[in-house]
C-alpha cells in the first residue's frame, strides 16, 4: 500500500469560499460511510472551521453560561453525569472563559425524533454552575445538497 492510500492519515483540499463547499471525489467516497450530513462549528471570528459527521438531520447546539471560575472539575463532573443520563451523541465541545465574569460551555448533539427536547432543557438548566442555558435546534438546509 502506497503512503497516499493509507486512509488513516489526513486528507487535504483547498477551495474556493462560497456557499457551497465542494469536496473532491476521492475524498468525498472515503467520508460517505462515516455520514450522510455535514455539521459545522465556526468559532466566533475564528478562522477555523470544524466539520463533523452525522447521519442525523437534526443536532441540538447548546450554550450554557456559568459564573467566572466555575468552568471547574465540579460543573464537568456533573455536565458528565447528565450527558450519560440523557444517552446523548456529542460531536463538539468547547468552553471558555471571559473577562467580564463569565464562563460559556457549548456543545453540538446528534437530535433526533427520539430525542425530548423538554428533558433535556430541564437537565442541563441544573448541572452544577450553570445560570442559563441557551438550546438551538438546528435542521438539515435540504437546498444545500
Amino acid at each position: 500500500m502506497s503512503f497516499s492510500e493509507r486512509k488513516n492519515l489526513a486528507q487535504c483540499f483547498i477551495a474556493e469560499l462560497s456557499s457551497e463547499i465542494k469536496i473532491p471525489p476521492n475524498i468525498h467516497e472515503h467520508l460517505k460511510p462515516l455520514g450522510k450530513n455535514l455539521v459545522a462549528v465556526i468559532p466566533g471570528d475564528s478562522k477555523k472551521l470544524s466539520f463533523f459527521l452525522t447521519d442525523c438531520s437534526r443536532v441540538l447546539f447548546v450554550k450554557l453560561l456559568l459564573d467566572k471560575s466555575s468552568l471547574n472539575e465540579s460543573f464537568f463532573t456533573s455536565l458528565r453525569k447528565t450527558l450519560q443520563e440523557l444517552k446523548m451523541v456529542n460531536l463538539f465541545s468547547t468552553g471558555i472563559c471571559f473577562k467580564d465574569d463569565i464562563c460559556v460551555w457549548e456543545g453540538v448533539f446528534e437530535f433526533d425524533d427520539n430525542s425530548n427536547l423538554s428533558i433535556i432543557r430541564e437537565k442541563l438548566s441544573h448541572v452544577k454552575h450553570v445560570n442559563k442555558a441557551n438550546f438551538e435546534e438546528i435542521e438539515l438546509n435540504k437546498g444545500s445538497n
